[in-house]
C-alpha cells in the first residue's frame, strides 16, 4: 500500500500576510498533480488540516473543484482521499463541502469530525484536534474515548491514526506552545496498548519532523504552500520561508512494515541511470 499526505495547503490566505510567493491554491494543485504522476499508483491520500486559511465555504469549494479535476476517482483508479480538520478550519463549512473526503462516523464525539475507515486491510482512523477559536490542539476525553472503541474494535489490525496537530515536542519553542497541549500522554498509552498503529500522520508544523509516541512512528509532513525556518533556539521567533514543497509518501506491506519518505513536489530534471 502506498499512502500519500498533504498538509496546511491554508486555500483562501491573502497575499501580503506573508511576503515571497505566496500561492496557496498553485501549491495544492501542483501537490495533487504530483501525487497522481507518482507510480505505482496511490492508495490512499490523507490531508491533515488546515485546508483552508479563514474557512470560508468558497476556499473549501474551491478544494473539492481541485480534488475532482486533478484526481481521478477511486472507482476509476484514484485514491481514497481522507480528510480532517485544523485549527484554521471552520467545522461546518469544511463538512458541506468536503463531506466526500470526510466520513464522519456515526458515532463521532460531539461536533468532532473523527472519521474510522477501513481500505484494503489498513484501518484508518482520522481524529479532530481543533479547538474552536485557539491556534493549539487538544484531545479530550470524548475523542480519547472513541478513539479507544475503535481501536477495541479491531484488535491485532494495522491503524494509521492521523491528525493536524502532532503529538510531539519539535523544539520550536513559538510552535510547540500551539501544539497538541492536552492528550498525548494518553494517546501514546492507546497507541502503545493497541500495538498494531503503524503510524501516527500529522501536519501544522509546516516542515517535515519525525518522532514516536507509544512505540509508533509521528511523521509531521511540511505545507503544500509555504514552510517555517528551523529554529531551534529557545522563543525564537516564527519566520516563514519558501523551502521546495513536498508531500509525505509512505510504503506499508504486512511483511515488510512501513517506510516514510519525502517526495519533491517540483521536479529537478531527469534522474541519471548509475
Amino acid at each position: 500500500m502506498l499512502i500519500a499526505q498533504i498538509t496546511d495547503p491554508h486555500i483562501g490566505l491573502k497575499p501580503g500576510l506573508l511576503t515571497g510567493p505566496v500561492n496557496p491554491s498553485g501549491g495544492l494543485r501542483r501537490a495533487l498533480a504530483h501525487v497522481r504522476s507518482l507510480q505505482p499508483a496511490i492508495d490512499v491520500l490523507l490531508l491533515t488540516g488546515d485546508l483552508a486559511d479563514s474557512g470560508q465555504p468558497q476556499d473549501y469549494a474551491e478544494i473539492a473543484d481541485l480534488l475532482a479535476s486533478a484526481l481521478p476517482a477511486p472507482a476509476d483508479g484514484g485514491p481514497r482521499v481522507l480528510a480532517v480538520p485544523g485549527n484554521h478550519d471552520l467545522r461546518a463549512s469544511a463538512r458541506q463541502a468536503l463531506a466526500g473526503v470526510m466520513p464522519v462516523a456515526p458515532d463521532a464525539p460531539g461536533e468532532h469530525l473523527c472519521l474510522h475507515v477501513e481500505h484494503a486491510g489498513m484501518h484508518f482512523i482520522g481524529l479532530d484536534s481543533v479547538v474552536p477559536g485557539a491556534p493549539h490542539g487538544a484531545l479530550g476525553a470524548g475523542q480519547l474515548d472513541w478513539l479507544q472503541r475503535q481501536l477495541a474494535a479491531c484488535p491485532g489490525r494495522p491503524v494509521l491514526i492521523f491528525l493536524h496537530h502532532p503529538p510531539l515536542v519539535s523544539g520550536m519553542s513559538a510552535m510547540d506552545a500551539c501544539g497538541l497541549l492536552h492528550g498525548r500522554a494518553e494517546l501514546g498509552r492507546l497507541v502503545a496498548a493497541h500495538g498494531g498503529v503503524q503510524l501516527i500522520a500529522a501536519g501544522h508544523m509546516h516542515r517535515p519532523i519525525v518522532g514516536q509516541l507509544g512505540g509508533a512512528p509521528v511523521v509531521v509532513a511540511p505545507s503544500s504552500s509555504h514552510q517555517l525556518s528551523l529554529d531551534l533556539r529557545p522563543g525564537a521567533p516564527l519566520a516563514c520561508r519558501f523551502e521546495p514543497p513536498m508531500v509525505g509518501l509512505y510504503r506499508w506491506t504486512p511483511e515488510d512494515g512501513l517506510a516514510c519518505h519525502f517526495s519533491y513536489v517540483d521536479p529537478f530534471g531527469p534522474s541519471h541511470l548509475i
